[in-house]
């Protein structure tokens, strides 16, 4: 399974812009975590980790497995395919795994999707979707400030988990330091 291949580090720094000339002799080398996910997701490559939200989803052997590598990947194809699921699975269970795994694996892109999560007709799926944007702002992976208008709906949704989660998440924000 492993390939002893070197990884050719310049192409991939270039292919992520983490490297940057002048034009002349000057160059400016950049890292972040940010950008170590997106190398790591380049290594594995995006259609294996949207693989393995499937193997999560469907709790093979080894999806917890799975899951952390994913929670630390934030993988843009492995979010894309949770939606995919919620979307297009007729299986309840599959559904409620693919928005379960997405609160670890997302990050602000999946901001837009949470109203639709919070519209679903599954309680689960609901508080899944809370769930997103409170794990969100626990990993500083969004902004409290672009999370407001979700929280503001969440706070008078029919759900009573939702809406408690929902001033639950309001009162921590609001006890932050500026």
């Amino acid at each position: 399974m492993p390939d002893s291949t070197p990884i050719d580090w310049s192409a991939l720094a270039e292919q992520l812009r983490s490297v940057r000339t002048d034009g002349g002799d000057v160059r400016t080398e950049i890292g972040s975590a940010t950008l170590a996910r997106a190398a790591v997701e380049q290594l594995i490559d995006p259609k294996r980790l949207a693989t393995a939200v499937d193997h999560y989803v469907a709790m093979r052997p080894g999806f917890e497995l799975a899951r952390a590598i994913l929670w630390l990947v934030h993988s843009w194809e492995a979010m894309r395919r949770c939606r995919e699921i919620f979307a297009s699975d007729f299986d309840l269970q599959r559904r409620r795994g693919a928005i379960e795994l997405l609160r670890v694996v997302a990050d602000r892109r999946a901001l837009p999707w949470i109203e639709e999560f919070l519209a679903d007709p599954d309680a689960e799926i609901q508080a899944w979707g809370i769930g997103i944007v409170d794990q969100l702002i626990c990993s500083s992976l969004a902004d409290p400030e672009d999370c407001k208008s979700l929280l503001t709906l969440a706070s008078r949704h029919e759900n009573p988990r939702v809406r408690e989660k929902a001033l639950d998440i309001t009162a921590r924000i609001q006890d932050l330091p500026e």
